[in-house]
Formats: C-alpha cells, sequence, structure tokens
C-alpha cells in the first residue's frame, strides 16, 4: 500500500504541475499578446500625436497652410488632413497606422480676437505707464513694461523683455499677476473686414471716381445714425442722411474706403467701423464723447462698438470739452489712442489734466501721452491733458464687435488625443 500510494502521489503531482504549467505557459504567452500589442497602439498614437504637433506647428508659422501631411514616420504611416474650423480657425486631424494599429489625435486652432485684450501696444517707445493711470483687462506689450510712479494694472499682464521703471519712485501695481510672453504680431487681415462691407455693410466711397474722403458720422440712441460725406479734407459736406443702422449695414460693418471719419454720439446696436487707407486716409477722429445707449457696467446691454484704424485714432483738441467717455474697443495701427496737442510733452492747451474714461480696450503700435505730469511729494500726478482710466469690458471675452480683428497666428484652444 506505501508503494501505491507514493505512485499514485507522484502521478498526482505531475498532473497537476503539467496543468499549471500549460497555464503558465499560456499566462506567458497572453502576456507577451498584450506587450505586443500595447507597443503598437502606444507606437500608433505616437505617430499621431508627432504628426499632429507638427502640423500645429506649421500652422503656427503660416496660418494659411492647409496641405496637410501623409508620410512614413517610424516605420508607421500618418495621414494629417486640414479642415476649416469657425470663421478664422483650423482643424487639424491626424490618422496613424503601424502594422495595422490605427490611432487618431485632433487639434483646433484658432486666432486670439483683439478686443479681449484691454490694452496691447508693440512697443512702448519713449512713453511710460504712469501715475494715475488705471489699466483694466489683460494687457501685453511686445516690449518692455515701462512705468513713471505707480500706474495700475488690474488684469493678467503680458510682455516680451521685463519690466523697466522709471526711477525709484516708480514701480508697477502688478493687481492681476504677471508673466513674460512670446512676441505677437500687431497685425490683420484688412480684406476680412473690407469683404464683410460688401457682403452685408456699408462701403463709403468717393463717387463718382475714387479716391481719398471724409465721413462723419453721429451715432443716435435710437439706434439711428447721420451722416454726411466730402471728397477731399476740406470744403462743405454733403448733405446729411439719418438711416436706421441695422438698414445701414445690417451685418454691423462700416468701411470707409481711403479716407477718414469723424465720430461721436450715443451708439444703440452692434458696429465695427474701419478707416482705410491707401497712401491717404484710414484716421479715426473722435470729436466728442461715443458712448453706448446701455452702458454694461450699470444695466445689461448688447451695444458694442469696434473703430479700426489703419493709419490711428485721435481724441481731437477741445479744452473746453472737460472729461471724455469713449466706449469701444480700438484698434490704430501706426499709433495708439493719440491726444491731439501742439506738444506731446507738455499740453499747453490745457490748464488741468482731466478724465478720459474708457470702456473696451486700445490696441496700437506704441503708447501715446494723454498728459504732462510733475513730481510733487515724491509722487508723479498728471497736471494737463487727460489722466486715462480704462475699464475693460468683460463682455469681449466672449462676444466682440463685428469682424473685429484677429491675431495673424492661431493657438491651440483644445487637442483630442
Amino acid at each position: 500500500m506505501g508503494g501505491k500510494a507514493s505512485l499514485l502521489l507522484v502521478i498526482a503531482f505531475g498532473v497537476l504541475f503539467g496543468i499549471v504549467g500549460s497555464n503558465m505557459l499560456r499566462t506567458s504567452n497572453e502576456a507577451t499578446d498584450n506587450l505586443v500589442d500595447y507597443y503598437k497602439k502606444a507606437k500608433a498614437h505616437n505617430i499621431a500625436t508627432s504628426a499632429l504637433n507638427m502640423a500645429a506647428n506649421k500652422v503656427f508659422v503660416n496660418h494659411t497652410w492647409n496641405t496637410g501631411i501623409n508620410r512614413d514616420i517610424d516605420d508607421g504611416s500618418v495621414v494629417v488632413s486640414v479642415e476649416n474650423f469657425g470663421t478664422y480657425g483650423k482643424k487639424l486631424i491626424s490618422i496613424s497606422n503601424f502594422e495595422g494599429y490605427a490611432d487618431t489625435a485632433i487639434a483646433w486652432l484658432e486666432p486670439k480676437n483683439f478686443a479681449q485684450y484691454g490694452n496691447f501696444y508693440d512697443v512702448m517707445g519713449s512713453v511710460w505707464a504712469a501715475a494715475g493711470d488705471t489699466f483694466s483687462g489683460p494687457f501685453h506689450t511686445n516690449d518692455f513694461l515701462q512705468s513713471v510712479g505707480h500706474p495700475v494694472f488690474r488684469g493678467y499682464t503680458t510682455c516680451t523683455k521685463g519690466i523697466k521703471n522709471f526711477d525709484a519712485f516708480s514701480s508697477p501695481e502688478l493687481q492681476g499677476g504677471f508673466s513674460l510672453s512670446s512676441n505677437i504680431p500687431l497685425s490683420f487681415d484688412a480684406s476680412l473686414i473690407e469683404n464683410a462691407a460688401i457682403a452685408g455693410g456699408k462701403v463709403f466711397e468717393k463717387s463718382p471716381g475714387s479716391g481719398y474722403i471724409n465721413v462723419k458720422l453721429n451715432f443716435n440712441s435710437d439706434g439711428t445714425v447721420t451722416y454726411w460725406q466730402r471728397n477731399g479734407p476740406a470744403g462743405p459736406w454733403g448733405d446729411s442722411t439719418t438711416v436706421a443702422l441695422t438698414t445701414l449695414a445690417p451685418n454691423g460693418v462700416l468701411y470707409v474706403k481711403r479716407g477718414d471719419v469723424f465720430i461721436k454720439g450715443t451708439v444703440n446696436g452692434k458696429v465695427t467701423l474701419m478707416a482705410n487707407k491707401n497712401v491717404q486716409g484710414g484716421l479715426i477722429h473722435i470729436s466728442d464723447d461715443i458712448v453706448y445707449n446701455k452702458n454694461p457696467l450699470i444695466e445689461p446691454s448688447t451695444d458694442m462698438l469696434g473703430l479700426v484704424a489703419q493709419e490711428h485714432v485721435q481724441l481731437d483738441l477741445d479744452p473746453s470739452r472737460g472729461d471724455v467717455n469713449i466706449h469701444g474697443s480700438i484698434y490704430s495701427q501706426n499709433r495708439g489712442l493719440y491726444v491731439e496737442t501742439s506738444n506731446v510733452n507738455t499740453f499747453p492747451e490745457f490748464s488741468q489734466a482731466y478724465k478720459m474714461n474708457l470702456l473696451g480696450g486700445v490696441i496700437g503700435k506704441k503708447v501715446d501721452a494723454t498728459a504732462d505730469y510733475e513730481l510733487i511729494a515724491g509722487v508723479w500726478v498728471p497736471v494737463r491733458g487727460y489722466s486715462y482710466v480704462h475699464k475693460y469690458d468683460d463682455r469681449f471675452n466672449k462676444e466682440v464687435p463685428p469682424f473685429f480683428p484677429v491675431t495673424i497666428k492661431l493657438r491651440v484652444v483644445n487637442w483630442y488625443e
């Protein structure tokens, strides 16, 4: 019995280890297969995302790129297609293949609308943000952030070169945060606004013939606009015309071809006004207050104004005006918001410093001086001209004036793997 028991025990262990060994071999094989599957899936994924990064970089360098990619990468293959996304954006779809395993990665890119900046300046130049100045909303400059006294920056602030203070009594108050940034070109595609005006807005141009013109626009609180036109910079204006803004420009775009514009009044509706420069023209004159019928700081409002000048935007000289109120986002290609004066260092026409109350933003080539400053009891204070008091229109984070300029470069707004 002892021998038989031992034999049965040996046989039992042999069967048991045979079963276990078979299971171990099968598990080992499955683990190997799983590892191979994981490797191939990971390789396909890496190829898809690598090609998507390559395509996104090409769009960043050249926003008109739409060639796509169709090539072999790392023993696999990939195809990246380019589709239009929204009004100005692009959608990139990358589909890879590695030994029968496919993967897809998608990126959505859009430009940033310039109206989403409270202040944007290509250069600071010889002008400094100064005591009494208050900047609201996102602020960016492709230069040093220069301060004299203690200007206040309430929004997130970026610059490309760092902070420069005028003296030991000066430093910016950065209430919304600060960081260095890459250069953002001050450039836009003007044809987009012109084409919008042709398609569903209003184009002011010399008639008959072609050439330089002037247009005067008075916005009325009842939703109408009164306008005059003349051929050339002087002489009598033509007859006035008053018409509903929605009738004059159903899509809200007013385009003055090779001309200068003089504006004031109360805007009831959504409008973007562009002054085109072709040798001459491109200047927008703010003659007096230009405000919304409903102030969004006080009550719900759908009124919006965008001013786009291919030369610059100017507050016309009128020392008797006192404080001035400006509502809207201002794009000034060759300057900032310029206050007309015979001497930008002393503002001799002004007997005191008034307030320029701006609701919206200024996007321009440079910071223009708005006042003369004196050091009084260790503090720089404005004494003549205008103290710049700015409040960003938070509505522009979600909605902007119709066809307002966007950055040339696109940015990734969503990424799917």
